[in-house]
């Protein structure tokens, strides 16, 4: 993220950003001193695989453009090639992680103590699922990710991360957009009662698209609201354009929030307890909707007389809850609830469908590594939430990479409500998620230092605070 608490003094920057300061451009710089990759073709070899992995890795792909049929998709859990050609990605970012010139250390602290109590557990957890075997693959590649999105915290800024990640959904989108529009019966859907005629132009799913979209709107409206370009306004237009295409209501409706929310709290202080609290109450309404399906066993949320069941999603929710209750507090290990052929073709038999997705990212944490896992990412959120609150409040340079870190988590921890991103070991959302929680939480937070009320100025901090980065 690169963030400073403080503006650092003339000398600590190298020549082209004194120069750029002086000619007036208002750079923020990263933590030069350290700067990751001291040759550009370093720089650009982790670019490239960064954009690469992006790519292939956002979301599943249109199965009518890779062929794969919806039941080889369900059977396979995905599409096996692109799944392995995003794992070949990460082993190899991983690898040239190393190149010489690229190390940037990063203190331990005390916040990444529980990332990391997590990531064992999820690790471990197949060891007791019925058919450990499934579970262990997905348990290698999940522990390779994480150590890569770590290994990606140490060797490139936030900046450098969430850049490659906008041009490319850039690309993807500008694709949707043409498929829809000029391939309609690949880019649309069709045979769908429910969702006729919405878009899900290269994705497999209009969800997908949806959700892509409301990240790359996330990202472009904060780059609008810093600086006001003619590509930026483009880039908010196709992000609305294919937002609004796809159906995905919800998805919208949070990018707005989050970006107002972070706007808002330019002007008063006030409002940064209630934007960073977002994660907070998307943790309690996930594990409240946990509590609730688990303890009625009911397979709708019933409101005034009305069944709500959010289309149909909450009958997976009592299904999986169901089974759970018999082993609450392990759950069914990493991967191992729906790779159970008993468990997926008697729910096809209950409802006359089946997917192989919760649509809750918090049941997924609570059916597959239980209230224990459960347990700890609530207190990976108490530890985030603090931290990107202070950050907001006092730091002061490169705040648009602070900003988009804040309104991805908003949007990430409220997307997961109603759709699957948690535990995912490929997708590089997921990734990118696990890469911003070890970037906010790799640096201690100053002690002695209170947030700025209405109308104060923000701190001063004490010069051996004054370095500390957020990089």
């Amino acid at each position: 993220m690169a963030t400073t608490i403080l503006s650092r003094r003339k000398g600590d920057l190298p020549r082209f950003a004194e120069r750029a300061l002086r000619r007036g451009r208002g750079m923020s710089v990263p933590h030069v001193a350290n700067t990751p990759g001291g040759t550009p073709r370093t720089r650009y070899l982790l670019y490239a695989l960064i954009c690469l992995i992006a790519f292939v890795s956002v979301d599943t792909f249109n199965t009518q453009l890779t062929g794969v049929t919806d039941d080889q998709m369900v059977q396979q859990g995905g599409d096996t090639r692109w799944q392995m050609a995003s794992i070949g990605l990460w082993i190899t970012l991983l690898t040239a992680s190393f190149l010489p010139g690229l190390s940037l250390s990063r203190p331990m602290t005390k916040g990444l103590v529980w990332p990391a109590l997590l990531l064992a557990w999820v690790v471990v957890s197949p060891l007791w699922s019925d058919d450990p075997a499934n579970g262990v693959v997905k348990a290698l590649v999940y522990l390779l990710t994480s150590l890569a999105a770590w290994r990606m915290a140490s060797v490139v800024t936030t900046q450098e991360m969430l850049g490659c990640t906008f041009y490319t959904i850039l690309v993807l989108l500008a694709l949707s957009l043409l498929l829809a529009v000029a391939v309609p019966e690949v880019g649309l859907l069709r045979n769908d009662w429910q969702h006729e005629g919405q878009w899900k132009g290269i994705f497999s799913t209009k969800q997908g698209l949806g959700t892509v979209s409301a990240l790359f709107l996330v990202l472009a409206f904060l780059r609008l609201s810093h600086r006001r370009t003619v590509f930026n306004v483009a880039s908010c237009a196709l992000g609305l354009i294919c937002l609004l295409g796809s159906g995905s209501r919800g998805g919208g409706a949070m990018a707005v929030v989050a970006v107002a929310g972070l706007i808002a709290v330019r002007g008063s202080p006030r409002f940064a307890s209630l934007v960073t609290g977002i994660p907070l109450v998307s943790l309690f309404l996930g594990t409240m909707a946990v509590a609730y399906f688990a303890i009625t066993g009911n397979s709708s949320i019933q409101v005034f007389g009305s069944d709500i069941n959010l289309t149909e999603r909450t009958f997976i929710w009592q299904y999986a809850l169901g089974l759970w209750a018999d082993r609450p507090y392990l759950g069914f290990g990493l991967n191992g609830f729906w790779t159970s052929e008993n468990v997926l073709w008697r729910y096809l038999s209950l409802h006359g469908w089946v997917l192989d997705n919760y649509h809750s990212g918090y049941l997924a944490i609570a059916v597959e590594t239980g209230l224990i896992g459960l347990a700890l990412f609530g207190a990976v959120t108490l530890n985030l939430v603090p931290r990107l609150r202070f950050l907001l409040l006092n730091a002061k340079s490169n705040r648009l990479s602070l900003e988009m870190t804040v309104g991805i988590a908003i949007m990430f921890f409220t997307i997961n409500l109603t759709e699957t991103y948690f535990l995912r070991s490929t997708n590089f959302m997921a990734v990118l998620f696990s890469f911003l929680i070890v970037k906010t939480l790799a640096v201690p937070e100053p002690s002695g230092v209170r947030a700025p009320t209405e109308g104060q100025v923000r701190p001063r901090l004490a010069p051996a605070k004054a370095r500390a980065v957020v990089g």
